[in-house]
């Protein structure tokens, strides 16, 4: 008769651990709110927390206790015969006071909430309340990212809107004015010191061009200086300024779209072409062109739009002086971007503009000697330099643009010369 082999019992069997379900309702938790003792209000917000994102359906309907929790007020006041709501008084009678961290916890809930029904705004109200832990701006969780990101939309929003009433000193007027009454209005302070941490990201992302966006729009000339300062100091330890320029392209051309005061936009445009000097200048004070041809090109534009025509007339007349303390290659592609920007500002159309400019370029000056002879007055510079400047001047003021358009005209025209002839003598 065959014996039955025992299987061999371990020793130290080890204990396997059951995996934890998820929580399918919220009901529970939510029981736990209207408990006298903060500890386990505490306790279910913490839960709660964590569940929120997909029972948020369930949480909302507590929403009125969740504020009421956030404010720190006696939950249940208006109604104190019903026992469901009446949560924030103990057995004596006396109105429980909650912790600053149970307060938090539960501006963070409601502020999930409100982030879900998609009002915005009133998920920013609860989550500036409930502090740097549940509304991290700097570093926020990967969970946590598409939450954060839409709230700081609407703080910039917010903010951008409050900061234009306070520049142009504007009132809400009509049914805009009974809107904000109706609405709570949100505290400026926290606005500005969520919408100051965006911009502390943008400056560790590289994202200056969506940092300048935001103070054009909210009108901050103080913050626009600090963003061109920071770009600026980037370029330094970039490979070249090829996104430096670009970005400070972008900034000329939002300046001109999204401001709308003017007093505003010139001094913002005065800003980026004093940042666009400073990166176009070398240390000698003369404009170097390695990495800066398009930097120069923007400067210009942005003077001119500016109307400084000294200023633009300065530029083109170092570009130009480069020629001599430049090598032969790069010294003529100096002097001809100087003649290309005497083009574009004839191009512009402002004959007032082009007229000073052409004032401030430098001419030569030839004096007659004792001995009959003409003499350089001017003997600092070279022939091939005074050669430049003239045509410089041909360019602004002597019609060069027209005779280029008429020879191109008469070099590209198919017209029959005996045809012609026939028909003008008949």
């Amino acid at each position: 008769m065959a014996t039955a082999l025992a299987m061999p019992i371990p020793t130290n069997p080890t204990p396997q651990k059951r995996p934890r379900l998820p929580i399918a309702t919220a009901s529970g938790l939510l029981a736990l709110l209207s408990e006298p003792d903060p500890t386990l209000v505490q306790h279910a917000l913490t839960k709660l927390l964590s569940v929120v994102d997909t029972l948020w359906h369930e949480v909302a309907e507590a929403l009125p206790d969740l504020e009421a929790i956030a404010e720190g007020g006696a939950l249940g006041e208006e109604d104190e015969d019903n026992d469901d709501i009446n949560m924030a008084v103990d057995n004596t009678g006396a109105a429980v006071v909650f912790d600053t961290l149970t307060r938090q916890k539960a501006a963070a809930l409601a502020s999930r909430v409100f982030f879900h029904l998609e009002e915005p705004r009133q998920a920013l109200r609860l989550a500036l309340e409930s502090g740097n832990e549940y509304f991290n701006v700097l570093s926020p969780k990967v969970e946590d990212e598409a939450y954060v990101e839409r709230l700081v939309n609407a703080a910039i929003g917010e903010y951008v809107k409050k900061r234009r009433g306070e520049f142009d000193g504007a009132t809400v007027a009509g049914g805009a004015a009974k809107e904000e009454e109706e609405e709570e209005e949100l505290d400026m302070d926290k606005l500005q010191s969520v919408v100051h941490l965006m911009f502390e990201r943008c400056y560790q992302d590289g994202h200056y061009g969506h940092a300048l966006g935001v103070a054009f729009e909210s009108m901050e000339k103080e913050k626009v200086a600090e963003i061109l300062d920071r770009l600026l100091t980037s370029s330094s330890t970039t490979s070249g300024s090829e996104e430096v320029v670009s970005t400070l392209k972008y900034a000329l051309q939002s300046a001109q779209t999204l401001i709308t005061s003017k007093n505003f936009r010139v001094e913002a445009l005065t800003l980026v072409a004093s940042t666009l000097e400073q990166l176009v200048q070398s240390k000698n004070g003369d404009y170097s062109l390695s990495n800066t041809k398009e930097a120069a090109c923007t400067l210009v534009l942005c003077r001119q739009i500016l109307g400084e025509a000294e200023a633009v007339g300065k530029i083109i007349t170092s570009l130009i002086d480069a020629t001599a303390k430049a090598t032969d290659e790069e010294g003529e592609d100096t002097a001809l971007l100087g003649l290309q920007l005497c083009f574009d500002i004839v191009d512009s159309g402002d004959e007032a503009l082009v007229t000073k400019v052409a004032q401030c370029l430098p001419k030569q000056v030839v004096e007659e000697g004792s001995s009959g002879e003409t003499s350089d007055a001017n003997d600092t510079r070279s022939d091939i330099t005074w050669a430049y400047f003239s045509n410089a001047h041909r360019v602004l003021t002597g019609g060069f643009t027209s005779e280029l358009s008429l020879s191109f005209l008469y070099k590209n025209s198919n017209l029959d010369g005996k045809t012609y002839y026939n028909m003008t003598i008949n």
